[in-house]
């Protein structure tokens, strides 16, 4: 039994991991003498991207500066809480997992400080990310009797939900934010911001942009403790590595790109 078990495993580690892919890249280079050069580089970069080593020394500067205790002020207007995705369809909570996070997070400030709750997001399907974050605020009152109020517009002084349901992207978050703040008079709004902690860098920069301060309130961590200790299973190759060093790549192109746009 243990041997069959042990074989399993292998046998899943295999058709299941990066390895599969290096090890095609790798075989591919013998077949191709003119392009081989390519193939190994091909299979050294997606081994080195599937592995927790490179992903964690990638996600550490972004996810680190923002694992901490929420600061207090009781100068703050507002939690911000920004879209993470959708689930259409979802028989229940139809928001993706990063995106419930933050706005349970979000909800929690918001009602322990009895401030309003300002959701901003859209994306590009017709039933949007607001969409989502409305219904499953409806579900939580439903099913745990938890008063939410939901207002049409941003209302200070008192814990309510209100939704900002045109923008894109990080960029149109803010913009549109800001506008909602300047609706009410309040032209350099404080906010506690709440996003995942590896989005925090490029989502305060963006806010600071457009004259908010902003208070970091980071969640949906993906570093443990232990991430900066190094042992055997730092090298073994996979799926949740090759997507943490894909997440990581892909906010250090974002803060690249406000750089280029001449935001920071």
């Amino acid at each position: 039994m243990n041997t069959v078990y042990i074989v399993s495993k292998i046998f899943t580690y295999l058709v299941l991991s990066p390895i599969i892919f290096i090890i095609f890249f790798l075989i591919a280079s013998f077949y191709v003498q003119k392009f081989r050069i390519v193939f190994v580089t091909i299979a050294l970069c997606f081994y080195a991207l599937s592995i927790s080593y490179v992903s964690n020394t990638l996600l550490l500067p972004l996810e680190k500066p923002y694992n901490r205790v929420l600061e207090k002020s009781n100068m703050v207007n507002a939690v911000v809480v920004l879209s993470g995705g959708n689930i259409e369809g979802s028989a229940n909570i139809p928001m993706k997992s990063d995106a419930y996070k933050r706005a349970m997070w979000g909800l929690m400030i918001a009602k322990s400080k009895n401030l309003p709750l300002l959701f901003c997001g859209a994306g590009l399907e017709l039933y949007t990310e607001a969409d989502a974050f409305l219904d499953s605020m409806k579900e939580i009152t439903n099913n745990l009797h938890v008063d939410i109020p939901i207002s049409s517009s941003l209302t200070l002084n008192s814990f309510s939900l209100h939704v900002e349901d045109r923008s894109l992207d990080t960029y149109q978050n803010a913009q549109f934010a800001k506008e909602e703040f300047d609706a009410i008079g309040i032209n350099r709004p404080v906010i506690y911001l709440v996003t995942s902690a590896f989005h925090m860098r490029r989502a305060i920069l963006l806010y600071e942009y457009f004259g908010f301060q902003a208070i970091p309130a980071a969640t949906s961590f993906r570093l443990d403790d232990k991430a900066q200790e190094v042992g055997i299973l730092s090298f073994v190759p996979s799926f949740k590595a090759l997507n943490n060093s894909y997440i990581a790549l892909h906010e250090y192109a974002g803060l690249l790109s406000l750089i280029l746009r001449g935001i920071i």
